[in-house]
C-alpha cells in the first residue's frame, strides 16, 4: 500500500450552522455538500468533513498550514474573536523552520495553524 493523501478529516461539531460560519469566515473555505450527506470545506487536496453530533464529547486535533505571516494570522484571528489556547511558537518540524499558533473552534477541536519558512 502507497498512501500519498489524506482524502479528508471528519470534525464533529454540535452546531452545524455555526461551525461552517466559522470555518468559512475565519479560514475563507468554501462550503459544499459531500456525497455522504454532510456538509463539508473544500481545501482542494482534502475536504473537512462536518458531522454533528447532539455534543461533542471527543474534539480532535488536526493542522493547517497558511500563507499568509504569523503577524496577519494572529491579528486576523483576534479580529474574528477566536479563542487562542497557545500563542505563536517557532519550531521545526520535519527539517523544516514553522510557526504555529493553535486555536479552538467552536465546539473546542483543537487546530494548530502553521506558518511555514
Amino acid at each position: 500500500m502507497n498512501i500519498r493523501e489524506i482524502e479528508y478529516i471528519t470534525i464533529p461539531v454540535s452546531n452545524l450552522e455555526v461551525s461552517l460560519r466559522f470555518y468559512h469566515e475565519v479560514f475563507d473555505l468554501q462550503i459544499v455538500d459531500l456525497p455522504n450527506g454532510d456538509k463539508g470545506a473544500d481545501m482542494h487536496k482534502m475536504l473537512l468533513d462536518f458531522h454533528e453530533e447532539d455534543k461533542v464529547d471527543n474534539p480532535i486535533s488536526f493542522g493547517l498550514i497558511a500563507k499568509d505571516k504569523m503577524a496577519d494570522i494572529k491579528a486576523h484571528l483576534i479580529n474574528y474573536f477566536v479563542d487562542i489556547v497557545s500563542e505563536p511558537t517557532e519550531k521545526t518540524k520535519v527539517r523544516r523552520n514553522v510557526n504555529s499558533i493553535t486555536i479552538l473552534d467552536p465546539d473546542k477541536n483543537r487546530i494548530e495553524v502553521n506558518e511555514f519558512r
